[in-house]
């Protein structure tokens, strides 16, 4: 089945596409590049200015974030709760978002997404001044909850708002800034409000910190419009729709169903186990921390600057290989970079106790990160057209939920049952797994029915 050409029911200007107007199943229209071949529109459809404000909202939003996950656990008995009680927490906010992503992505398929993001700033700026207004368990609890919600809402339609906003040619960089960036706030959170509240006190702290956030109120107000959205009938076929259904989904193109799961991996691997279990590693590897001369930095302390560092090292890289795969014209490349450093990294990790192994790891880890993250949205978003990418996004940060959660859990029990060093050693054979099927996808997958 051959491409047809654009014209009447295309949603992009002027007739166009970013992605051939025809096909068949859901995902990428037939007659489409494979994931390997040419991006071949490099003309924005709309303003990256909007990328910018996003970040910057992104960023307030989770300065809140980062100042609990830093003082919660150390100012447990000043807000009324027990030491067990914390990690309830700082959990529950993740527990309950796997299925507000879905709702966040259905509702951006059905109004502009500036309305859900910017409810979802609200929602966030309410719980943050929460924790400085209220004492106890459940008070605490329903704060914690409702960030959950607040950043289903601002994660899903962030990422469509990024999406849209951007096209083949810039969107790899875009989508690298946005990621390295916006997440600098849950740094500067657990670095600047934890020295407020050291200075002022938890209550005081966090409504400064609360009343900061709802400054990206403001800034969302900036934020363009989206065009009007296609209706089912007017959106381009083969692309995924507002709705979905089980024969839809067994249609839809096998790459989009790789980047969820390569997502899943991704994050399971590193934001669940390198993220999660980073210190314990190092307290298994240098229980006396590290000492140079008369200097002693404990293992907390360096697992900060290590995790600090490597949040470092993914601001300055996702954008530039972003940068690199717009030019390339192919995400396939970087993805597989990204998981050879990846693996690299963790068998670092997992074959050596030196100090120069594990910094070498962290280097590692960190460049596979700010490589894979931001390829897989920007591929996302290369495969689907604007209007239909909603619920594809919920069920991507979905995916992404799932994998952190499960990646301590399973971690934890499996390096008291092995050890550190082959449970590292286990995560980069998983990832080895991954590059048979990115180089798969590099040759062309289709919808599985669809004309050859």
């Amino acid at each position: 089945m051959g491409a047809s050409s654009p014209g009447a029911g295309c949603p992009c200007a002027a007739g166009t596409c970013c992605i051939p107007c025809s096909g068949a199943g859901l995902g990428l229209p037939s007659g489409s590049s494979s994931g390997g071949g040419p991006l071949h529109d490099r003309r924005s459809p709309s303003s990256p200015r909007a990328v910018w404000i996003l970040t910057a909202c992104t960023a307030l939003a989770l300065i809140g974030d980062g100042t609990a996950y830093a003082v919660l656990p150390s100012a447990f008995s000043l807000v009324g709760i027990t030491a067990a009680q914390v990690g309830m927490l700082l959990s529950i906010n993740r527990l309950v978002r796997p299925p507000l992503n879905i709702l966040a992505g259905w509702l951006n398929s059905r109004v502009d997404p500036r309305g859900p993001y910017t409810l979802g700033l609200a929602i966030g700026a309410a719980s943050t001044l929460g924790y400085g207004l209220v004492r106890g368990f459940w008070p605490l609890l329903a704060c914690r909850a409702l960030w959950g919600v607040a950043w289903a809402l601002i994660a899903v339609s962030a990422y469509a708002m990024v999406l849209d906003a951007t096209a083949t040619g810039n969107r790899g960089r875009y989508a690298g800034w946005y990621h390295s960036l916006s997440f600098c706030g849950g740094a500067l959170g657990a670095m600047g409000g934890a020295w407020l509240a050291d200075r002022l006190g938890f209550f005081p702290a966090m409504r400064m910190v609360g009343a900061l956030s709802a400054g990206a109120l403001l800034l969302a107000l900036r934020l363009p419009r989206r065009g009007a959205i296609p209706t089912p009938a007017q959106a381009p076929a083969g692309v995924p729709r507002a709705r979905f259904s089980w024969r839809a989904l067994r249609r839809m193109d096998g790459r989009l169903w790789l980047i969820l799961s390569l997502n899943l991996i991704e994050r399971l691997l590193f934001a669940g186990v390198f993220y999660g279990t980073l210190g314990y590693a190092l307290k298994q590897a240098l229980p006396d921390g590290l000492r140079w001369g008369a200097l002693a930095v404990g293992v907390a302390t360096l697992t900060g600057a290590l995790l600090f560092a490597r949040h470092g090292i993914s601001v300055l890289s996702g954008p530039a290989l972003g940068w690199v795969s717009d030019r390339l014209g192919d995400r396939t490349r970087m993805l597989l970079l990204g998981e050879l450093l990846g693996m690299a990294g963790l068998i670092c990790l997992g074959l050596g106790r030196r100090p120069a192994l594990v910094v070498l790891a962290v280097v590692l880890t960190a460049l596979a990160n700010g490589i894979v993250a931001p390829m897989l949205v920007a591929w996302l978003g290369d495969l689907t057209a604007r209007g239909g990418r909603g619920p594809l996004v919920g069920a991507y940060q979905t995916m992404g939920d799932i994998g952190s959660g499960l990646g301590p859990l399973l971690a934890y029990p499996l390096m008291d049952a092995l050890g550190t060093g082959p449970v590292y050693l286990l995560c980069a054979g998983v990832l080895f797994f991954t590059l048979p099927a990115i180089l798969w996808a590099r040759r062309g997958w289709r919808p599985q029915g669809s004309a050859r």
